[in-house]
Parts: structure tokens; sequence; C-alpha cells
């Protein structure tokens, strides 16, 4: 079996660990102190008490991230490159280094610059992140190409077999690349997908043939309670084998951060939490949408104040746009923008949408070439400025930053199953649907994106959609 495409990723991306934290940590000394000299022995200050040259707790933190790094397996070749626990690792691995850190510092009394370490510590983590998401982005192209894939084999019965290959089909990314099925049948029927080929297949050389095609995971879909024990036969013949075994469960669309392995009655069985926004990580969030909202109101005031005096002056309206829309857990809330329509536009939306025949979105109604939207109006959506008072809804608390867009209740009407689940969460300035598309996507799409969003959210999924939003004003791609 050929060595594993993606152990060479994650081989160089620890040396470019290693690279971005040195660089970091140097840089962040000659800030500090204006210089790199050489280190200084360790002198002893009385019991238990040291002095240490900054140069070398900045070697023992370099050493100790670098472990740090490599124990809580931030560059396993079955998550890098791909899996959201990658990031959350490393900032494990980051914050084990500061609790040693304190540790040390206070156990052998000795006295460090904090400023120093929390600047090597704080840039240092941020650099990791950064090097280690264009390293995504370059294996995404690179994959596109067909390389750097993991090699797959899928078991299952034969309709579910060929439903699991029209999702590989549709995976834009290309991760994984089947390479042959095996029917579950009385008889078991192996199918390769390059030649079309098909041979009857004896448990015991299944290794044996994924060894021969480099087939690095064997995927069983369809499980049943009568195939338990076949399912069992295979893991047992893959034992000794660095080939994973992977169960797809009944529930799709579940992050990996909300399943656990529970033991009930000797069956190990697959425990799935419930979506609740409640606890610490919501209160980060809640901390994050005050914090950004003032420090966006500060910023952003002279911005708006000119915004308000143009609309003012243009028509002689009024400078803000009030609507009701539905937020968290379907309560209606009045939202805030700058007025870019001219007066009395709502009069004229259901002719409007019939004309055009809800050719955007079914639901969401979007028009590209809207006849009530003023030159000022043109202007601040596509900068998205009109969407700036909406911080004040995230201080009053009927927002968050990040989070699906509020509807008006006549579309919330038209929701299914399905889309009522956006109502899970505060409804946000920002999110999935602003950077995944905005208004070109069709309502299924939106659907999909924001449902995604709630079941898989995070602190740090937020910091990314906040960050690829700045990226997209920019662009001002798809506003409307």
């Amino acid at each position: 079996m050929k060595p594993s495409p993606m152990r060479t990723y994650a081989a160089a991306v620890g040396f470019l660990d290693f690279i971005v934290l040195l660089v970091t940590s140097a840089v962040t000394y000659y800030a500090c102190f204006g210089s790199l000299l050489i280190a200084d022995n360790i002198r002893d200050a009385g019991l238990l008490r040291y002095e240490i040259t900054p140069q070398l707790v900045g070697l023992g933190l370099l050493i100790t991230w670098l472990l740090a790094l490599t124990v809580f397996k931030t560059r396993d070749p079955k998550l890098v490159g791909s899996d959201f626990s990658e990031y959350r690792r490393i900032v494990n691995a980051s914050l084990s280094v500061l609790g040693l850190l304190a540790f040390g510092a206070l156990f052998f009394k000795v006295d460090v610059s904090r400023v120093y370490v929390s600047s090597i510590l704080f840039f240092g983590l941020l650099a990791v992140l950064l090097e280690r998401r264009i390293a995504r982005a370059w294996l995404r192209k690179q994959r596109l190409q067909g390389r750097f894939t993991r090699r797959v084999a899928i078991y299952g019965p034969k309709a579910e077999l060929e439903f699991e290959l029209q999702k590989f089909k549709k995976n834009k990314e290309a991760e994984f690349e089947p390479v042959f099925l095996i029917e579950d049948d009385k008889q078991m029927k192996l199918r390769m997908l390059a030649t079309g080929k098909e041979q009857n297949l004896n448990i015991e050389d299944l290794a044996g043939i994924c060894k021969e095609n480099n087939v690095e995971v064997i995927q069983v879909v369809g499980s049943s309670p009568s195939s338990a024990q076949m399912h069992k036969r295979i893991y047992w013949a893959l034992d000794g084998h660095d080939i994973s075994f992977v169960v797809s469960p009944a529930i799709t669309g579940v992050s990996s951060s909300k399943l656990t392995t529970r033991v009930i009655a000797g069956s190990p069985l697959l425990e799935i939490a419930s979506t609740k926004f409640s606890g610490p990580q919501y209160f980060v969030k809640t901390i994050f949408d005050i914090l950004f909202s003032l420090v966006a109101l500060v910023i952003a005031s002279p911005v708006m104040f000119v915004t308000a005096l143009v609309i003012k002056l243009t028509d002689r309206g009024p400078v803000f746009f009030k609507q009701t829309r539905i937020g968290l857990n379907g309560k209606e809330f009045q939202i805030l923008k700058f007025r870019s329509m001219k007066v009395g536009a709502e009069k004229e939306f259901d002719k409007l949408a019939a004309e055009a025949g809800y050719e955007v979105n079914a639901v969401q109604f979007k028009l590209k070439d809207d006849p009530r939207i003023t030159k000022v109006g043109k202007f601040i959506r596509k900068t998205s400025i009109d969407e700036l008072p909406q911080f004040i809804n995230v201080l009053i608390g009927n927002m968050s930053v990040v989070g699906p867009r509020p509807h008006v209740l006549k579309e919330v009407a038209a929701y299914d199953d399905h889309a009522v689940r956006r109502l899970l969460v505060k409804p946000g300035i920002t999110g999935p649907w602003q950077v995944g598309g905005r208004s070109d996507l069709n309502w299924e799409e939106s659907v999909v994106l924001d449902v995604s969003y709630v079941e898989n959210w995070n602190p740090l999924s937020d910091v990314l959609i906040v960050i690829r939003t700045v990226a997209q004003l920019f662009s001002s791609k798809s506003a409307y």
C-alpha cells in the first residue's frame, strides 16, 4: 500500500507550523525587547525561585507549543485539511500551553513579561490558524484536480450504494474518491468503478484488495440490525491494517461536535446532542455581539451620519426604514435599516412580485432591478451601508451579528418543517446566506445554508463568517 498523500500533506503542515511559530516568536521578541540576543543561563534565585531570560522563555514556549500541537493530534491525516475539529484542537493545544506556562511560572516563581508571553500566544495562534486556512485553500484546489484525495470503498445494499455515489458526484470538494463498491447480498459482490469489473468477494481478502488499490476508508451505508453481524466481520477483517472503518448514521447533516458514543446494555450507540443555544458558548456569542456592535457603531458613526443626511436631503423622507420581522422562536421585532427605497414602496410589493413571478426566490422575494430603489439606495445597498443600523437591533437583543437573515411574517408562513429550524437562533446581520451567494441563491439553497449553520454553530464559525463578510463587502457581488 502506497503512503497516503494526506500523510505527506500532514507532514508539510507540521513543518509550516514550526516555521510560522518560529517567525512569530522571533518577531514578537524583537518588537518587545528591540534585539535578538543569545540567551543567558538560568539563574537560581533561591528555593524554587528562578530567573529565566526572555529568550529561553520564548524557546520553551515554542518547543512546548509544537509538542502540544502533536499531542492534541492537530495533524492527524484523517482530519487535517477538512474536519473543523482541526481548528478546535489547535485552540485547545494553545490553551494547554497557556495553562502549563501559568503553572510553571507560579510553581517556580518565575517572573516573565506578561506582554511578551501574551503577545506570542495571541499572534502565534492567529498565525497558525491563518496558515492552516491557507493550506486548506491550496488543498481544495489540488483536490479539484484529483490530487490529495482519500480513496474509499463503499459497502451496503445496492440501492444505498447508488444513492451514495450520487452524493460523491455532487461533492464539489472532492475530498474522497470512491474506488469500488461492495454489494451487501448473500454473496458479497465487488465492483470496480474505474473498469466496471465485478467479482465475488471473500471477506478474508478484503484487506488485501484495499491495499492493492490504496483504499484508506471502508464506508458502510444502509445499516440495519440484520447486517450488524456482517459489519462486525468486516471490522474484524481490517484489524491490524491502517484502514478506517466508518458507518453512516441514519441522520445526516449533524455536526461532529454533537456526536458522542454511549454504551447501553452492552451495545455501543451514537448519541446526538439536541440543538440548543445556552451555556458557555452562547454566553461567548452574546458578549461578542455586544462588543462587536459597540465597536462597529463607533467606527461607522461618521458614515452613518453622512448617509442619514444625504437620504434626508434627497427626498425629505424618513431616514430609517422599519419593518416587522420574525426572530428567535417566532417572536416579532422591528428591524432598522437606512431607507433605500422611495416612500410608500411597500405598497407596490405585491404587484412587482406578481410581475416577476418570484423568479429569484419563491419565498424571499428579491428583484434585481427594483424600480422602487432610489439612487442613494442603490449605492448604500451595494456597499451594505443600509444594514449598519441593525447593530442597534443587536444591542437591543433582537438580533445577533451572525445568524440567518430575518424574514417577514408572510415569508415565515411559507416555511416547511426544515426551514422552521432557522428560528432556533437569533437572526443575524450577516450569516451563511451573506457569504454563500446572497441574493443569487434560490430558496432551497438558502435554507440548506441557514439550517446547516443552526445545527453546526460554534463561536469560531461566527468569526470566520464575519471575516468572509468583510471580504464580500469589497466585491459587492450579488448584493441588490
